[in-house]
């Protein structure tokens, strides 16, 4: 995969608090694309591998880790094996962030934007309804059956990936004028 991704969104697709990610740059455990930090592919392999672990490393056993793993993909291994017993599985976690991603956009490019609906926010099909209203509910903890109950139009791929949107793309600076 080829895309390049901002640490916010590296962050949701891994399930990481984004704080996290922008640690994994600072300390230069990965090595962003471009001056402004963006992320590889190979970046989220790790940053999901570091999710799925749950363990802390030594920032030294980190980058080695990272480094292991961008040479492992380049050479198009399906495993880094990087201690005795910490072997990786490339292709299981590769196919599980595409698959993720693919659909993520598929369902992202059905949502609108247009200045003349809820000030330019991103809202849901038909509606104007904040995608960002609906993740930040169910990122508090609001049950599906209540939330339906007030949007029976929503889609469980709305559920889904709503939360992951508004980690993705949080609303920066001051409110818009309406």
């Amino acid at each position: 995969m080829e895309t390049i991704f901002t640490p916010n969104e590296a962050a949701a697709f891994a399930y990481l608090p984004p704080k996290r990610v922008y640690k994994e740059i600072e300390y230069r455990v990965i090595q962003p694309v471009e001056d402004v930090p963006r992320l590889s592919f190979a970046a989220l392999i790790y940053l999901r591998a570091l999710k799925e672990i749950n363990f802390e490393f030594s920032v030294k056993y980190r980058t080695a880790l990272y480094q292991r793993l961008v040479e492992a993909i380049e050479e198009h291994a399906s495993t880094v094996e990087f201690a005795k017993f910490f072997v990786l599985q490339l292709n299981t976690i590769s196919q599980e962030l595409s698959e993720l991603i693919d659909q993520f956009n598929q369902w992202k490019s059905h949502l609108v934007s247009v200045p003349s609906i809820m000030a330019g926010q991103t809202v849901f099909p038909n509606s104007r309804l904040s995608v960002h209203h609906v993740g930040q509910i169910i990122a508090r903890g609001e049950s599906l059956q209540v939330i339906l109950e007030d949007y029976p139009y929503l889609s469980e791929l709305d559920f889904k990936f709503a939360p992951l949107y508004v980690k993705a793309y949080p609303v920066m600076g001051r409110p818009r004028k309406g």
